[in-house]
């Protein structure tokens, strides 16, 4: 799935049982005069290997592999920077490929070890040899980090004066999590077209791993006035590289800000149960187990019986995109976790303080409105916060 999202085509697959992995060239002597045979035989582009490759392992590897070598690590990476469009997204995938890049010099090009310069000094002076080219390109790419890392944290900055003020508003949180392409986005617009039928406000859905790299917050409006934002984040993958995990820290952080998180599994995969242990993985190193999660299952519609999705996982709900199943379920899941304590109460609002009947009709569930001599009388479910602020006006008959 990797090698398709990133034009490659797969046309053989080799395997090998060992205990452990050979410390130089990942593979056995054996198994590796094999694979170049096999790579003369089909004339082929690339040798993928499914793990993250060590720098010696790539240097031993690309003296004896006639065509060009590329690991998990590699692959994720390129996808990543061809889904990157945002200014942040394109700094954060630049810098986990550098710091990739840093230790992998060594042997990764023949040319690196030419002599970059001459020492100075007068007739008969000694010369010196100089930065080698590979020197240069190790310096070069910890300037280029350094550069980065600090336009990078302008974007963060940004973000988390963004953060601030949704914070002062008392504006809560749900953050989207999940394994990639396991229907975060399309849940999003699901929710989206139940309650406003609004398809300007969608976000981006593809069919694809890493269809979404940058993080996308909608706001929803329930009828009853309650208001929540929504942020859909990047997609996970087994053996995620810790490049990217740090570098997306900054992105990922919106989910630390979060008042509940709902974890999206994809129900029909046969690797379920490794994709939500991933996912799980990820929240905990960036330290995210206080924060309440709800498991929904989504394509139950591609799912022949219901009975093979795992239970042990609560609270959980399953829905289905394409069929709308369980989307209302889940917006009342999400509304009944988000406001626990809304009051319901009487006030009688004074004509002259008429901008508080507009705040509740803007922000909280007018029930009924009834105008008497000494101000409007109003039944009202309200939050905690906009509670406190208008219990003075408080009407008991």
């Amino acid at each position: 799935n990797l090698c398709e999202a990133c034009n490659i085509e797969c046309i053989e697959t080799v395997t090998q049982n060992l205990a452990y992995t050979n410390n130089a060239t990942y593979i056995g002597s054996g198994k590796l005069l094999e694979l170049v045979e096999l790579c003369n035989l089909l004339d082929v582009d690339y040798v993928v290997f499914n793990d993250e490759l060590s720098p010696a392992e790539l240097s031993n590897l690309a003296d004896q592999i006639p065509c060009e070598i590329m690991d998990r690590t590699m692959l994720i990476l390129e996808i990543f920077k061809t889904r990157a469009k945002t200014k942040e997204a394109m700094l954060q995938v630049e810098i986990a490929n550098l710091n990739y890049m840093l230790p992998r010099l060594i042997g990764a090009r023949k040319n690196l070890s030419r002599i970059g310069g001459g020492g100075g000094g007068g007739a008969g002076a000694r010369r010196g040899a100089g930065e080698t080219k590979l020197e240069l390109d190790r310096r070069y790419i910890e300037n280029r980090i350094y550069k980065l890392k600090q336009e990078l944290e302008d974007v963060v900055l940004s973000r988390q004066t963004s953060r601030k003020s949704r914070t002062k508003n008392e504006v809560k949180t749900v953050a989207f999590v999940g394994y990639t392409n396991a229907g975060k986005s399309s849940t999003i617009n699901s929710i989206l077209n139940y309650v406003e039928g609004d398809v300007e406000k969608q976000v981006f859905v593809k069919d694809m791993l890493f269809a979404t790299l940058e993080t996308s917050t909608r706001r929803i409006k329930l009828a009853n006035n309650h208001e929540f934002l929504i942020t859909d984040t990047v997609g996970f993958v087994n053996k995620l590289p810790h490049h990217l995990v740090e570098s997306f820290k900054s992105t990922l952080e919106e989910i630390k800000e979060a008042s509940l998180i709902v974890h999206l599994i994809d129900s029909s995969s046969p690797y379920i149960d490794l994709q939500i242990e991933t996912t799980i993985n990820v929240l905990d190193k960036l330290h995210c187990s206080s924060i309440p999660v709800v498991y929904v299952f989504n394509k139950v519609d591609l799912v022949t019986n219901e009975i093979f999705i795992p239970t042990s996982y609560t609270p959980s709900l399953r829905i289905s995109n394409k069929t709308s199943k369980g989307i209302k379920e889940l917006i009342t899941y999400i509304e009944e976790h988000l406001f626990p304590d809304d009051v319901t109460t009487t006030l009688l609002i004074p004509y002259t303080n008429g901008e508080v009947y507009n705040v509740l009709m803007e922000k909280a569930n007018v029930h009924e409105t009834i105008y008497l001599e000494n101000g409007t009388k109003v039944v009202v479910t309200l939050s905690k916060y906009l509670y406190e602020l208008y219990k003075k006006y408080e009407y008991n008959e």
